[in-house]
């Protein structure tokens, strides 16, 4: 079992932003300490739902806070951003930390973050497609010539280049749509599971789908276990873990409700935004599927925690990014929470796998 760590560095309305931030970086030190595999930040704008906005600055703060962790995206919005851009800040990144990221980028969801930016959701999956073939090939090593519908350049010799050799690993974000997974698995790429996927309940759908069109294409697979990205909480008792964090995020997801609906204030959904229409009434709907799947939240003492996520495990999830606490719950014990489920939960999975049934 693997376990990572996911740094969303949501705003609570009793902490300022300067001192959110301050606290996740003090989470990510820890959790390098702890011998987390990997850490990983989402990007996000405009809201309460996320701080990093300026998530390669802050990549390049965790990759000298940081010695052993992988650290990576979770993702980058591509269309955001020119692509030779991204090539060089991520390259840059990857020479600072000597080789530890991983670049997870996704065409983006959130109507709102689109049209601040003053951009066309409609093109947003056509520039994705691009720009992922712009960054690959602008990290060869000869100068990068491109012609496309977006980008236009001859002889342009990006740098630096990325310290690890071949380039740096790219994942995919992908929502529950077989189109997107089909797509990443014809990249032969990895994809990112959770925000939306996780949210619809289709993780373990979702994950095999990648791994039968991974065998369509002909790409190895069975050595990689994609990651999911969950909320974990460890407390001394059953009752301490769910009292310390309830409602904490209650404002917060009000504000998530509106911006992560594509719905425009006189109440109607883009066109580009259709498959997102019934977004609310699904994930209440896969919420309860889920409970009665036995998914539960990894949220209780160590044995109930060790106890679920078995049962993930029995899924065919190997590898889990966590999330732990909540904004606004008191950074003590959310540090004391981290060292528990580091000293009496990982321990117990050093050794062991489980087989999906």
């Amino acid at each position: 079992m693997k376990f990572g760590q996911f740094e969303l560095i949501r705003w609570h309305q009793d902490v300022t932003p300067e001192d959110s931030i301050r606290r996740s970086m003090e989470k990510v030190e820890l959790g390098d300490e702890m011998g987390m595999d990997e850490i990983w930040l989402a990007e996000h704008h405009f809201s309460r739902h996320g701080l990093v906005s300026g998530i390669f600055s802050m990549l390049g703060n965790v990759a000298a806070r940081t010695k052993n962790a992988r650290i990576g995206t979770a993702i980058v919005v591509l269309p955001f951003r020119n692509p030779i851009q991204i090539a060089e800040e991520a390259a840059t990144v990857d020479v600072l930390s000597g080789g530890r990221l991983t670049l997870g980028v996704g065409a983006g969801y959130q109507r709102m973050e689109f049209e601040a930016y003053g951009l066309d959701i409609g093109e947003a999956r056509a520039k994705f497609r691009e720009y992922l073939s712009v960054i690959k090939q602008a990290w060869k090593p000869e100068p990068l010539t491109f012609k496309g519908d977006f980008i236009d350049v001859t002889d342009v010799n990006v740098l630096p280049k990325p310290h690890q050799e071949g380039g740096i690993p790219i994942h995919i974000a992908v929502s529950t749509s077989p189109e997107s997974v089909d797509f990443a698995a014809s990249q032969n790429m990895p994809i990112i599971v959770g925000g939306p996927t996780a949210a619809i309940g289709q993780v373990p759908d979702v994950v095999r789908l990648w791994h039968d069109r991974m065998e369509h294409y002909g790409n190895p697979h069975e050595h990689i276990d994609l990651a999911v990205a969950v909320n974990v909480y460890v407390a001394p008792t059953m009752e301490q873990a769910e009292s310390d964090i309830a409602g904490l995020e209650d404002v917060i997801e009000q504000d998530f409700a509106r911006v992560g609906n594509p719905r425009t204030a006189d109440g109607k959904t883009p066109d580009d935004y259709k498959h997102w229409e019934h977004r609310d009434r699904d994930r209440g709907i896969a919420g309860q599927s889920a409970r009665d799947a036995g998914i539960l939240p990894l949220v209780g003492t160590p044995e109930v925690v060790i106890e679920r996520i078995e049962h993930w495990q029995s899924l065919g999830i190997n590898s889990i990014r966590c999330a732990f606490g909540v904004a606004g719950l008191d950074q003590g014990k959310m540090l004391d929470g981290m060292r528990m489920f580091s000293e009496e939960v990982m321990p117990h999975f050093a050794e062991k796998g489980v087989v999906a049934e």
